[in-house]
């Protein structure tokens, strides 16, 4: 199973990932990936999904800052964004669904380690 990165600066994966697209905004981290339609970690949800970005970084030593689940289209979503420090070292994680079926949008950048109650993903 090929594993697709979508963060060199935090090791984040995406086992059997298809690359759409890749960019950087400054410090910003833009992937842009699908799965393929019978792929067995296709997940669920897109809560799912962020869930295991949160796996992948607390497996690298951060810990849970914040996190923020909004399935209602009518109020900006859907869209997870979790934020996580491992000392003085913050990042921000914010994931939304493309319109394509099974495909996602991921941006990861530094952050304040010590983020406010909004939660927001920089």
């Amino acid at each position: 199973m090929p594993e697709l990165p979508v963060s060199a600066r935090y090791g984040l994966v995406v086992p059997d990932g298809i690359l759409l697209a890749r960019l950087e905004e400054g410090p910003v981290e833009i992937s842009e990936f699908a799965f393929p339609p019978h792929s067995p970690y296709r997940p669920s949800s897109l809560e799912e999904l962020g869930e295991r970005f949160r796996a992948q970084l607390e497996g690298r030593g951060f810990l849970l800052r914040c996190r923020t689940y909004n399935a209602l289209p009518l109020l900006g979503g859907p869209q997870y964004t979790l934020r996580a420090a491992r000392g003085g070292e913050g990042v921000g994680v914010f994931l939304r669904p493309l319109a394509s079926p099974e495909a996602y949008r991921l941006e990861v950048a530094p952050a304040d380690p010590d983020p406010p109650l909004s939660c927001p993903p920089r």
